[in-house]
């Protein structure tokens, strides 16, 4: 539909299928977060199993785990962070999209950097 000015509008939805819609998005972000929780903790994990098992007692290993455990705990506050703040977007109704796209991408370099400096550690 065309409004005055130019302007385009969507057709009017029922209600059930704005419900509907609103609650895939929430399940959508939900199992994003659990994504991130899923990560970080398997990245914790590493960083434990490194610290415990790789030269039991060398320092090098246990700042090596200490490093991935780290970027666990960061990435699980991150993915706390962009659930809550997807959520109040859903709820308002105003998205942000393409704008925050450097968070992941930022996740993943500091991840990629977290490992690749533990596994240095450990070889040296």
């Amino acid at each position: 539909m065309r409004k005055a000015g130019g302007q385009v509008s969507a057709p009017a939805e029922s209600s059930e299928t704005e419900r509907g819609s609103r609650a895939r998005d929430h399940l959508a972000n939900e199992r994003t977060f659990l994504a991130w929780l899923r990560t970080a903790a398997t990245v914790m994990v590493l960083g434990l199993g490194v610290a415990k098992f790789v030269e039991p007692g060398s320092a090098r290993a246990e700042i090596a785990g200490g490093i991935l455990l780290a970027t666990g705990a960061v990435g699980i506050v991150h993915g706390a962070v962009r659930y809550r703040r997807v959520n109040r977007e859903l709820e308002s109704g105003h998205f942000e999209t393409g704008a925050l796209a450097r968070g992941p991408i930022v996740a993943g370099v500091v991840l990629l950097v977290a490992v690749v400096v533990a596994f240095v550690l450990i070889l040296i």
